[in-house]
């Protein structure tokens, strides 16, 4: 399964570039689909998908609509090819947000389990990954740059966890046995 493992990496490591440099070069209409398609028909193969994998894409789609259109809404960033609209969240970004949902449950799993840790990494992550995006041409931060980095940096430090601990359980979801501190009993005829 190693194979697996590299094939998911490789091709989320690749979405970024083909989606960030595809925008800032406005080539994102094909760049960015192509390798976020290749991981989605990869990943989505029945002998490869996990249970959670649809989940968390409807979950990941729309909290980065909704996080994304909020910036650019407050004014903290702009956006490169901002299809539909200039007033939402481009639809290449939400190809990043596609391409997160699908490593999840997979080659950054791991992280199911060190939830402190992926908050950390979100924390310093996102703000350098935006700037890069800014440096490529794909953003522009129109807020002083302590606001971005503060907005950016807060909101996937605790967003990052959300959603590794939220992958861990079936569905995605909240099990119901989970809320009480009873534990569930089996009844026997």
């Amino acid at each position: 399964m190693k194979r697996d493992f590299w094939i998911n990496q490789g091709l989320f490591q690749l979405s970024w570039p083909a989606c960030v440099v595809g925008a800032s070069w406005g080539i994102a209409g094909w760049s960015g689909p192509l390798v976020v398609a290749a991981l989605v028909f990869w990943q989505l193969h029945p002998r490869r998908r996990h249970p959670n994998d649809w989940g968390m894409i409807a979950l990941c789609l729309g909290i980065g609509f909704a996080l994304d259109t909020l910036w650019v809404q407050w004014g903290l960033l702009a956006y490169a090819m901002p299809w539909p609209s200039s007033g939402f969240a481009p639809f290449w970004i939400l190809l990043l947000w596609l391409a997160l949902a699908l490593v999840l449950n997979h080659s950054m799993s791991v992280f199911k389990h060190r939830l402190l840790l992926i908050g950390l990494l979100g924390a310093v992550g996102s703000p350098m990954s935006y700037y890069a995006g800014s440096r490529f041409g794909a953003v522009e931060w129109l807020a002083p740059a302590w606001q971005v980095v503060l907005a950016t940096g807060l909101s996937w430090a605790l967003l990052l966890p959300a959603l590794f601990w939220l992958a861990r359980r079936p569905g995605g979801r909240l099990d119901r046995s989970e809320t009480t501190n009873t534990p569930s009993r089996s009844v026997t005829p």
